[in-house]
């Protein structure tokens, strides 16, 4: 087959002329776009030549709404009950461990963790240098790991 020498683009209602690189790369990209645009996303028949027979191959993507019509069953997202229970027993540990500490290593805790205060901006409100404040921190969380 002779190669045509002169390969064409429209873009915007205007044709460009463009190498035969650029043409085979930009009809390659809108070939992939129809792919993802349609082709998976539409239902299709294919009927067999010598029996006649006609196949449906449905869509690979599917709504939500389409698979509710067709009585879909889908997995509740629901918890095990191991999990809860464990979860609450490490919270009951975690809670005895907290009484544990002294009151600075109580207000350090509470104010890093449950009111997501800054070290910097703790260590600032304590007076004392980032540095101190992280060490004090990293020797409390080492001593309730111990207890837990």
């Amino acid at each position: 087959m002779a190669e045509r020498e002169k390969y064409y683009i429209e873009l915007n209602g205007q044709i460009f002329e463009v190498s035969r690189e650029l043409y085979e790369a930009y009809y390659k990209g809108r070939r992939k776009e129809r792919y993802f645009t349609q082709d998976l996303k539409q239902e299709r028949t294919r009927v067999d030549k010598k029996t006649g027979q006609i196949t449906v191959i449905p869509s690979r993507e599917d709504s939500y709404e389409r698979l509710l019509e067709a009585e879909k069953q889908f997995a509740e997202d629901v918890e095990n009950i191991e999990d809860v229970a464990i979860r609450a027993v490490m919270l009951e540990k975690l809670t005895a461990a907290l009484h544990t500490l002294t009151d600075e290593e109580k207000a350090i805790i509470h104010a890093l963790f449950y009111q997501e205060v800054s070290e910097v901006e703790l260590a600032k409100r304590m007076g004392i240098p980032r540095t101190t404040l992280r060490s004090r921190k990293d020797k409390i969380l080492v001593k309730l790991k111990e207890l837990l």
